[in-house]
């Protein structure tokens, strides 16, 4: 995600083990470099370029293992401008990383939505969500980010 834009949602298959070799490949390689990519200054949140300028972005990631294997972050060190490695990672909170609050957000707006009845239901549902998301939410997470910080760093 960034300010204006996200990826493709990825959905992992079923009993898909997510080792880095599956994240690099499958996540990475192709969902996140192809949004990076993006040159586009207007559209929806999946056409938009997702880096206006990508000397002023940060990548970062959450604790997952297979983001913080030594082989994905040399992948994302040789390949995403702006890697922060999992050393200077905040932690998993909402006041600290703009992703945690999307995923809350997105958490929040399933349990709202009809029940799925399998996993085919779960997945447009999961996808509808996803593709209902607007650019205004986007650019809240993180212009609100020095805000979070701040208060934070006054307890």
């Amino acid at each position: 995600m960034s300010y204006q834009a996200v990826s493709e949602l990825h959905i992992i298959p079923p009993k898909q083990n997510i080792n880095a070799a599956y994240y690099m490949d499958e996540i990475l390689a192709k969902t996140c470099k192809d949004a990076i990519k993006r040159k586009r200054k207007t559209g929806n949140i999946f056409q938009k370029r997702m880096l206006p300028d990508p000397l002023k972005s940060i990548f970062m990631q959450d604790d997952a293992p297979s983001h913080r294997a030594k082989i994905s972050q040399e992948w994302c060190y040789k390949h995403l401008h702006n890697f922060w490695q999992k050393e200077v990672w905040p932690g998993n909170s909402p006041d600290l990383n703009p992703i945690e609050n999307l995923w809350a957000i997105l958490k929040q707006k399933l349990e709202e939505a009809p029940q799925p009845n399998n996993l085919q239901d779960l997945i447009f549902s999961s996808e509808k969500c996803w593709s209902n998301l607007d650019s205004s939410l986007l650019e809240n997470l993180i212009v609100g980010m020095p805000k979070r910080i701040a208060k934070c760093i006054e307890l």
